[in-house]
Parts: structure tokens; C-alpha cells; sequence
């Protein structure tokens, strides 16, 4: 069965449950597997551990840096 592994920048707990909530209720629709065969889990980092083109995503210049403007 599915182990769904997203990495992301840390979230809140709130957003971190809406997200596992939502990827196991998408997998569930689409794939018809029961529930309880799914597993999602979040691999978070730090925005000053994780870098794009160079910058930091702590930088406050980072959407610039990073082009993702």
C-alpha cells in the first residue's frame, strides 16, 4: 500500500493535519484503497536549511534569489 512522503518547509500542526487529512482522502478517492492501507508522512525543514539557486529560504530576499517571482 502507498507511503507518501512530502517535504516541505515547517508547518503549523493545524496545517500539517489539514495536509495529511487531505493526500489520504485524495489517495482514497482515486486509488479506492481503504484507509487505513495509506500512509503519509511530512519530512519538514527549516527555512534556513533549505536553499534554492544559492538562497536560503530564511532570506527575506528569497522569492527574488530563488526566481520564484
Amino acid at each position: 500500500m502507498p507511503v507518501i512522503q512530502v517535504t516541505l518547509w515547517e508547518q503549523s500542526d493545524e496545517t500539517a493535519k489539514e495536509l495529511i487529512e487531505e493526500i489520504t482522502a485524495t489517495t482514497h478517492k482515486v486509488l479506492g484503497l481503504p484507509l487505513d492501507k495509506i500512509t503519509v508522512y511530512l519530512s519538514e525543514v527549516p527555512a534556513n536549511r533549505w536553499g534554492e539557486a544559492g538562497a536560503l529560504g530564511s532570506d527575506p530576499d528569497f522569492p527574488e534569489l530563488s526566481r520564484r517571482r
